[in-house]
């Protein structure tokens, strides 16, 4: 019987077999403990990691996948051995998906195709169609490639037509709305609360657009990165106390204007007055791709998309605290 469709669980028969993870890289990847997933090996099979010859563990990517899956669905209330039997029994239903795969990516649908359909049932008001055109994306493609390749360039265009007064506010709003409901729904089924690091991720003052922030928080927590969502509209007003209990090792804010950009300099003035060891500040979105505003903008700018994002934040947890005020 065909399981149904599940993305995340798509995504873990899409991926490499080939061992590359050691066990202190699954952890830190997955937040779990690896006392956890080497009981699950014990006792239940699986994840089957490859041994060196020192009788090392190296994981893949497939691993690596499926650990995520397993961990939400028993954050979710499911038994351990129940979530591996519904995993191996999609495993075994897709033995044959990779060359079938490989086929449908050749001659399916580009990304490009897809926002451009995207595009077309959004403007038209048609959520049912929008949803059909994102499951064959989800078929296909990474989570990053179609928050990349089809969300992103499908909003840019329906920006660029309401700019141009091609179509109305309530149609922008209807388009940007269906979006940010898809990305919290992608960012809830792979936030576990667990995770490298501690990331503080919303929108600036007077920031009102969630959809650049929540493609980077998506790609962080997919990337293994502990993270909490504060929202749009992020106001200095308590954040210095918010800032000094959890003490995150980064806040990252999001501007779309010119003017909500220049408020992130309050949200550096705020972490100034902090103790050491302060929260490294980092910004991004459409407000800072003016090279003079970076430069003037105290702290680290996380770069042109959602993945450029990803890199930075890696290194600036991995490196500890870079200095404010460098606007690179």
């Amino acid at each position: 019987m065909s399981l149904p469709f599940d993305p995340e669980l798509d995504e873990v028969v899409r991926a490499s077999d080939r061992p590359t993870y050691n066990t202190a890289a699954v952890e830190q990847r997955t937040g779990l403990r690896p006392a956890t997933f080497r009981a699950w090996e014990r006792r239940y099979g699986f994840p089957k990691p490859r041994r060196l010859p020192g009788n090392q563990r190296l994981y893949s990517d497939q691993d690596m996948a499926a650990i995520r899956w397993l961990q939400h669905r028993t954050d979710e209330g499911l038994s351990i051995s129940h979530a591996i039997r519904l995993l191996q029994e999609r495993l075994q239903e897709g033995s044959g998906y990779q060359h079938h795969h490989t086929q449908s990516v050749d001659a399916g649908r580009s990304p490009q195709s897809l926002a451009e359909d995207l595009t077309g049932a959004l403007l038209a008001f048609d959520s049912n169609a929008a949803e059909t055109v994102l499951n064959e994306a989800f078929a296909m493609y990474r989570v990053e490639d179609i928050c990349l390749k089809v969300l992103g360039p499908a909003l840019v265009d329906i920006g660029a037509r309401w700019h141009r007064d091609e179509i109305s506010v309530a149609t922008e709003h209807f388009a940007t709305s269906f979006m940010r409901r898809k990305l919290f729904a992608l960012f809830n089924a792979y936030e576990t609360g667990r995770g490298r690091g501690l990331v503080f991720a919303g929108c600036a003052p007077d920031e009102w657009h969630e959809v650049g922030i929540l493609m980077i928080s998506l790609f962080l927590v997919r990337h293994g990165i502990r993270l909490h969502y504060l929202g749009p509209n992020l106001s200095s007003a308590g954040l210095a106390e918010t800032l000094r209990h959890h003490r995150p090792d980064l806040l990252i804010v999001s501007a779309t204007s010119d003017e909500s950009a220049d408020r992130v300099a309050e949200i550096a003035d705020v972490i100034q007055t902090l103790p050491e060891p302060r929260p490294i500040l980092a910004y991004g979105g459409q407000g800072f791709w003016d090279e003079q505003r970076r430069s003037q903008t105290p702290g680290i700018y996380l770069g042109g998309d959602a993945s450029a994002a990803v890199d930075v934040v890696d290194r600036l947890l991995g490196d500890g605290a870079a200095p404010n005020g460098t606007g690179q």
